[in-house]
C-alpha cells in the first residue's frame, strides 16, 4: 500500500509533460512486446505459407515442364509408331542381304534425323519380331531372354500401344538414362510386330529444375518411389524413403508436410504428375525462421526509436492530423459507395491539401470511367462479339446450294431432300434465334448436319470418327466453334481423291475445362502457316482466327484455340472453353 501511495504522490507532483511521457511509455512498451511476439508468430506463419506457395508453384511448374518434355518424347514415338513406311519395312520378309539394305538406309536416316534434332535422346532402338531382318547392333536389335524377363517388358505386353517407362539405368560410363518403351502393333492390339525404346538422358530432366535445385533438394521419383533425377547423382536409383524416411509423399496426389529429417525441421512439398511420377522438394525451415527472428529484432529497435522521436510531437499533431484524415476518410467511403455528388474542400496547401486536390481529380476520373468509358466498353465488346459471330464465311452456303442444284439435275431423287433437310437443320440450329450461346449438344448437331452434307458432296473422300462424352452435352458453348475446323479439314487436308482421310472429333473434360478436338491425318501445315492463321493473316482466311477471337471475347484469354500440325502427317486442333 505504501508503495502505491508513493507512486500516486509522485505522479501527482510530476509535470504534465512527464505524465504524458510515462503514460506513453507504459502504453507503448507493453503493446510493443505483445506486438513483437505476435509479429514473430505472424511473420513465421506468413513466411511458411509463402514458402509453401512458392514451393507448390515451383513443383507444379517443374512437374508441368517434365510432363511436357515426356509428352514430346511420346510424340516422337508416335511419329515412329505411325510411320507406315517403317512399319512395312519391319514386317516384310527378307530372303537376301541386299533386300534389307534399303530398310537399313531408311531406318538409319529416320532415327539419325530424330536424334540430331533432339539432343536429349541418348539412343533409339527398334526390336522387331521379324527374325528375317538382321540386327545392326545400333538401331535394330532383337528381343532376347534377359529383355523378356524385365518387368517393364511384361508391363509392355498389356500397354495396348501406350508408352511404358522403365527405371533409370546406367550404361557403362555414360550418364543415367530413362527408357520409354512402346509396343508397335500395326493399329491392331493383337498383332504386335516389334518394340520401340527411346533412352532419354537424365540431364534432360535435371535441366528442368537445375536452377531451383541450387537452393533446395529436389527429387524426381517414379511410381515406385525410386529416385530418377536429383542434384546429387549418387541419390539416383535409391528409394526415396532411404533419403527422407517414410511419409505421406510415398502416397499418390500432392501435399505439404513439416517433419524432422536428420534432426532438422523441414518442409516437404510433393506433387504427382499424370504419368505417375512425383516431384518432391525438401527445404529446411531453420533458415526461414532465422530471418523471422532478425526481422522481429529490427521491428523492436525501429519501434523503440520511433517512440522516442514521437513523444515530443504526438500530443500536438495527433488530434490535428487525425481530424483531417477522418474527413478525408469519410469522403473516400462515399466514393466507395459510388457517391460522387460532393466536393472535398482543401485546407491549406500541404501534403494533405495536395492529397485532397488529387482526390477530387481522381473522383472526377472515376465518375467518368464508370459512367462513360467502362459502360461504353462493355457495349463495344458485346457489339464486337455479335459482329465477329456474323462474319462466318458464306462459302459453305454457296457450295451447299451448288450441291443441291447438281443433285436435282442429275438424280431427281430423295438425296436432294436429304441435303435440303440437313441444310435447314444446320441453319436453324446455328442461327438459334440470334443467341450466341447454345448447348454443346446443339453445337455437335450443327457439325453432324454439315458432315452429312459434305459426305454427299465429296462421296468417300473422308471418314469421320466420333469420340464424344455425352455427359457434357448439357453444358453451353459459343456457337459455331467446331464446324469451321471440320470444314478446314475437309477443304485443306485431303491429299488426293484416291486417298481418303480420317477425321476424329472428340469431346472430353479435363479439370474445369471442356475440350473439343479435331484431328486429321491429312496434308498438315508448316509452323509459319500455323502462326499466320492464329494471327488472323487474311491470306489464310478468318475462320480459325474468328473462332479464337469469339471464344476469348466470351470467356477470357485463358481459353481459345491451339494447333499442332506436321506437314505430311496431319493436324490436331484443340478448342478449350470453361464449364458453363
Amino acid at each position: 500500500m505504501k508503495i502505491l501511495k508513493s507512486i500516486r504522490k509522485f505522479m501527482y507532483n510530476l509535470p504534465l509533460r512527464g505524465k504524458l511521457v510515462v503514460f506513453f511509455l507504459l502504453a507503448s512498451v507493453i503493446p510493443l512486446l505483445c506486438v513483437s511476439i505476435y509479429s514473430y508468430q505472424v511473420f513465421r506463419k506468413q513466411l511458411v505459407v509463402q514458402l509453401h506457395d512458392r514451393m507448390d508453384t515451383m513443383n507444379s511448374q517443374i512437374s508441368s515442364n517434365i510432363q511436357n518434355k515426356i509428352t514430346n518424347y511420346e510424340q516422337i514415338s508416335s511419329l515412329l509408331y505411325m510411320d507406315s513406311t517403317l512399319r512395312e519395312m519391319l514386317t516384310r520378309d527378307y530372303h537376301r542381304a541386299i533386300d534389307f539394305v534399303d530398310a537399313y538406309k531408311y531406318i538409319n536416316s529416320l532415327i539419325f534425323g530424330i536424334q540430331l534434332s533432339n539432343s536429349d535422346i541418348d539412343s533409339i532402338t527398334i526390336y522387331p519380331y521379324n527374325q528375317s531382318i538382321p540386327s545392326d547392333g545400333l538401331f535394330i536389335k532383337h528381343v532376347d531372354a534377359s529383355m523378356e524377363a524385365e518387368p517393364w517388358y511384361q508391363e509392355l505386353q498389356q500397354s495396348y500401344g501406350n508408352a511404358v517407362y522403365s527405371i533409370v539405368t546406367k550404361r557403362d560410363s555414360d550418364e543415367p538414362v530413362v527408357t520409354l518403351a512402346r509396343l508397335l502393333n500395326n493399329h491392331n492390339l493383337m498383332q504386335a510386330y516389334g518394340v520401340l525404346t527411346i533412352d532419354v538422358k537424365e540431364s534432360a530432366l535435371h535441366s528442368l529444375f537445375q536452377q531451383e535445385a541450387q537452393s533446395n533438394d529436389i527429387y524426381i521419383v517414379n511410381q515406385d518411389s525410386t529416385i530418377l533425377s536429383a542434384r546429387n547423382k549418387e541419390m539416383i536409383l535409391k528409394q526415396l524413403n532411404e533419403v527422407l524416411g517414410s511419409g505421406p509423399w510415398e502416397d499418390n496426389g500432392k501435399g505439404t508436410i513439416e517433419q524432422r529429417i536428420n534432426g532438422l525441421k523441414t518442409m516437404v512439398v510433393y506433387h504427382e504428375m499424370p504419368i505417375g511420377w512425383k516431384t518432391v522438394s525438401v527445404v529446411p525451415l531453420h533458415n526461414v525462421l532465422s530471418e523471422v527472428r532478425k526481422a522481429t529484432n529490427r521491428i523492436l529497435i525501429i519501434s523503440a526509436m520511433s517512440i522516442l522521436l514521437a513523444i515530443g510531437l504526438i500530443a500536438m499533431t495527433a488530434k490535428y492530423f487525425s481530424n483531417r484524415f477522418q474527413t478525408l476518410y469519410r469522403f473516400i467511403r462515399k466514393v466507395g459507395d459510388e457517391d460522387f455528388n460532393f466536393e472535398l474542400k482543401q485546407e491549406g496547401n500541404d501534403e494533405i491539401g495536395q492529397l485532397a486536390e488529387e482526390f477530387n481529380k481522381m473522383k472526377h476520373q472515376l465518375d467518368k470511367l464508370i459512367n462513360e468509358v467502362y459502360k461504353k466498353e462493355i457495349m463495344r465488346k458485346e457489339a464486337e462479339l455479335y459482329a465477329l459471330q456474323s462474319q462466318i464465311n458464306p462459302h459453305f452456303l454457296y457450295n451447299t446450294l451448288s450441291v443441291i442444284a447438281s443433285l436435282a439435275i442429275r438424280n431427281q431423287d430423295s438425296q436432294v431432300g436429304k441435303v435440303v433437310n440437313h441444310l435447314s437443320n444446320f441453319y436453324k440450329t446455328s442461327l438459334s434465334k440470334g443467341k450466341h450461346v447454345i448447348l454443346i449438344q446443339n453445337e455437335v448437331g450443327i457439325t453432324r448436319h454439315y458432315i452429312e452434307i459434305q459426305l454427299m458432296r465429296f462421296n468417300n473422300l473422308f471418314r469421320v470418327h466420333w469420340q464424344l462424352n455425352e455427359e457434357l452435352f448439357k453444358h453451353q458453348t459459343v456457337k459455331l466453334i467446331l464446324q469451321p475446323f471440320v470444314e478446314n479439314a475437309i477443304n485443306h487436308a485431303i491429299w488426293h481423291e484416291s486417298n481418303p482421310i480420317n477425321i476424329i472429333i472428340r469431346l472430353y473434360q479435363k479439370e474445369q475445362c471442356i475440350y473439343f478436338e479435331v484431328v486429321d491425318d491429312g496434308a498438315g501445315m508448316t509452323a509459319r502457316r500455323m502462326a499466320d492463321i492464329l494471327q488472323g493473316n487474311k491470306d489464310y482466311g478468318y475462320g480459325i482466327y474468328n473462332v479464337h477471337e469469339r471464344i476469348q471475347l466470351a470467356y477470357g484469354s485463358a481459353y481459345g484455340i491451339s494447333i499442332n500440325s506436321r506437314l505430311g502427317i496431319g493436324t490436331q486442333i484443340i478448342i478449350a472453353i470453361p464449364i458453363v
